[in-house]
């Protein structure tokens, strides 16, 4: 039991033996490292670095930069690099003993001493890469800026022309930007880079806006000084040539809208010279609009000449084939109201027709005599045209539908009259057909519907020998008697089906009249229907179902048999 107590004893002490062995390996590895990495900061030739920055000849905010620079490069080379070296020796030292926790502490300040100390290189060396590189832009500036400000200068000198009134802001703004160069450049010289950065920065916007404006400037003076002159000439010894010929401006302002539009650019040369070219831009463009606007003017007006010249030709044919229309309408009318009524006013609108004729060839000899005296001009006189050309295509409408109306009516009439006479006859077939059955006699509401249809048959005879035949009450006869004739037809059907049927079935009755009480007694009720009442319906309906009683089916047999082999009524079916 005590041998293995010790046996663990002795394991423990040699495990903590070997941790303790392996950590302090560990640890001066890492201090080792640590040494190499502070010596391969050490080697950078950061002072020499330093050495060509102060080369530069820094001042005023760089020279401060600079100066910051040095001093924090001084305060690792002095001092810091020294509290790496005490620091990795108190590591080692503490790396000795058994206290895993301050060694581990310790070790880690070390690393972030180390890791403090490169980056503090690191923004020193950017730095001076910074200001040598400023150095090298700003210098390289003065010469690309005085190359610019030259060519500016001397195009300024030879194109003057080009910039018209803008010159002289142009001139100033130039001498502005070189009174900044000048400034810049002397910051450069003495080594301010700082301050000189920010010169730059404004230099350089102003430089590519005077390059901009140099750019735009012609173009926009161009308009202003020829294009616009040109345009406005042209429509000042258009507008003057178009009224010598004689076209007239609806409510004439183009002599005022282009002295306005000169005023306008005019002032906007004022703009220019101020350089304020958007403004400049924008009032070019609502100048162009106005000329344009007064170009389509001038061209409306020579459109509109030609097509008055031709709608004037087109309006003298289609006034005479109007009153062409219009007379061989009122002879027409004429001829036919010596037989027939007009109700839908023919002759009213063809006389007021007339007058809208004779009112529209006023109005074009009117707009005629206007135009010779230069008081309308083509653009009105062409819409007053188009508007009586529409005009003329209504009253040509009217006129054909009054004379397609009236046209149809003799052609009605002797169709109204051969279907009156088919519709007299078919009456006539109906009577000879019913007679022929030798019937008892006819139901009373048969009969009154007979002869209400003969009635109507009458009354459009009448209608079609008045002295003025009404064909739309004609028409409206006819329509009647149609659907009436085509209703007793059917009525007239179903009697002559009825009296046969019950016919049938009283002969059939006889068979069983002696030997069935019911049947006899229903026979000489139906007897009595069909002699008497004329009611065949009625008859058949008491007598019917007493032969079912009897002999079951015998009615539906009797009547499909009926059915199947009658004679069919002789009528005409024309209509």
């Amino acid at each position: 039991m005590n041998f293995t107590i010790l046996a663990i004893i002795l394991v423990i002490v040699i495990i903590a033996y070997l941790a303790i062995f392996v950590m302090q390996r560990t640890t001066v590895k890492r201090v080792n490292d640590i040494k190499a990495k502070k010596e391969q900061l050490e080697s950078l030739k950061v002072h020499d670095e330093l050495v060509e920055g102060r080369k530069l000849s820094l001042t005023g905010q760089s020279l401060k930069n600079y100066q910051s620079l040095e001093n924090d490069y001084n305060d690792v080379k002095n001092n810091k690099f020294l509290k790496i070296d005490q620091q990795a020796n108190l590591v080692l030292f503490e790396a000795r003993g058994i206290n895993f926790v301050k060694t581990r502490n310790e070790m880690v300040r070390l690393e972030e001493m180390v890791t403090g100390i490169e980056s503090t290189i690191n923004e020193v060396r950017s730095g001076l890469s910074e200001l040598k590189k400023i150095n090298e832009t700003h210098r390289d500036a003065i010469n690309e800026l005085q190359k610019k400000y030259d060519g500016l200068r001397k195009r300024l000198l030879a194109e003057n022309f080009k910039f018209g009134p803008a010159n002289p802001a142009l001139n100033k703004f130039l001498e502005q930007l070189e009174t900044d160069y000048d400034e810049f450049t002397r910051l450069t010289e003495t080594g301010d880079h700082a301050t000189a950065s920010d010169i730059y920065e404004q230099l350089a916007m102003e430089t590519t806006q005077m390059e901009n404006m140099m750019g735009d400037i012609p173009e926009l003076f161009e308009k202003l000084d020829t294009v616009y002159i040109e345009q406005l000439n042209e429509l000042i010894q258009g507008h003057a040539d178009l009224v010598a010929q004689g076209y007239v401006f609806p409510n004439d302002t183009v002599e005022h809208e282009l002295n306005s539009i000169d005023t306008q650019r005019q002032a906007v040369l004022r703009l220019l010279s101020e350089l304020k070219l958007k403004e400049v831009a924008e009032q070019n463009g609502y100048i162009q609009r106005r000329i344009e606007t007064l170009y389509d003017t001038m061209e409306t007006e020579i459109t509109a000449r030609k097509e008055v010249k031709k709608n004037a030709e087109i309006l003298s044919s289609e006034l005479l084939l109007l009153r062409e229309q219009n007379n061989a309408l009122a002879i027409e009318l004429d001829r036919l109201g010596q037989s027939f009524q007009f109700n839908h006013k023919e002759l009213e609108t063809r006389r007021t027709l007339l007058e809208q004729i004779n009112t529209a060839e006023e109005q074009v000899n009117h707009n005629d005599d206007l135009l010779e005296s230069s008081e309308m001009s083509y653009s009105e006189l062409l819409a007053q045209q188009e508007t009586i050309l529409q005009h003329f295509t209504e009253i040509k409408v009217q006129q054909v539908d009054i004379w397609e109306k009236i046209s149809g009516l003799e052609k009605a009439q002797r169709s109204a009259r051969k279907f009156g006479s088919q519709y007299q006859q078919e009456i006539e077939n109906i009577k000879h057909a019913v007679e022929r059955l030798n019937l008892p006699g006819l139901p009373a509401t048969y009969l009154e519907y007979f002869f209400a249809v003969s009635n109507e048959l009458e009354r459009l005879a009448k209608s079609l020998q008045a002295t003025l035949v009404d064909m739309d009450e004609v028409q409206r006869q006819l329509n009647i008697v149609s659907a009436d004739i085509d209703t007793l037809k059917e009525k007239t059907e179903n009697i002559v089906d009825q009296a046969s049927i019950t016919e049938q079935l009283l002969q059939y009755a006889n068979r069983y009249r002696a030997s069935n009480e019911r049947v006899a007694a229903a026979s000489e009720q139906a007897r009595m229907f069909y002699e008497r009442d004329y009611n065949f319906a009625k008859a058949i309906e008491v007598l019917g179902p007493a032969l079912d009683g009897v002999e079951s089916g015998v009615q539906q047999k009797l009547v499909d048999s009926y059915m199947r082999h009658k004679a069919p009524i002789v009528l005409n079916d024309q209509h």
